[in-house]
């Protein structure tokens, strides 16, 4: 079985699974949801490649109402893509300080997010797109004014799976709908699952979801999900 590690290193904690193999096929950075934390994440791991390195990190700021959120603004749905690109090239940088406390040479990076989450992995993979090899986002968003800070096709041919809930009251569905127009835009090519279902992804959208990531080692892989 893998091993999992809590990881605490320059103000940041971090959940830690290590592959079962020598020759690890790449890294999946997971991030959770408003009030969520380390553990949030792990439903969504469950499939993952075991060859792969997992790292689920804890938002920076906690929340009034418990756990973690990764942006210290109260604006939520109406954040700034400037606010959500400080927060990231902070977590960059600690995942940068993670890779080399664990001793990894240069892998294959995947984002994951959730939520709130979501939001951050969308704006890591536009900030740092020749990091991120795919990116998924999961009931989330992209910040409404991100072309004002973006230019050109910065996401050209990256694979980025969506899924949401047309029910979802939290983060209503026509904002995935635009976060789908914008990564378009930024020259992504977007998987877009979408169920009747609320905040959450439904076990359709899962099966979706795992198929696409499950050999993180063969991009061929993802023709069977379009």
């Amino acid at each position: 079985m893998n091993e999992m590690m809590l990881l605490e290193l320059d103000g940041w904690t971090a959940l830690v699974r290590s592959p079962d193999v020598r020759t690890p096929t790449g890294i999946f950075l997971l991030l959770h949801g408003y009030t969520g934390n380390e553990k949030s994440m792990t439903v969504f791991t469950r499939n993952l490649p075991a060859s792969a390195w997992i790292i689920q990190p804890r938002g920076p700021y906690p929340t009034s109402e418990g756990g973690y959120k990764w942006i210290d603004s109260p604006h939520g749905l109406i954040a700034s893509f400037a606010e959500f690109q400080k927060a990231i090239e902070k977590l960059n940088l600690a995942l940068g300080s993670w890779k080399s406390k664990l001793g990894l040479p240069e892998m294959p990076l995947d984002v994951i997010g959730f939520s709130q989450g979501a939001v951050a992995a969308m704006v890591f993979t536009i900030t740092f797109p020749a990091l991120v090899r795919r990116a998924a986002c999961l009931s989330g968003f992209i910040p409404d004014d991100t072309l004002l800070f973006v230019q050109d096709r910065p996401l050209e041919g990256k694979p980025i799976f969506m899924a949401h809930g047309t029910e979802d009251t939290t983060v209503p569905f026509h904002r995935a709908q635009k976060a789908e127009t914008i990564l378009n835009s930024l020259g992504a090519e977007v998987t877009f699952c979408t169920a009747a279902v609320g905040h959450r992804i439904s076990a359709g959208c899962y099966r979706r979801y795992t198929n696409y990531f499950r050999q993180a080692s063969d991009p061929g892989l993802l023709s069977l999900n379009k």
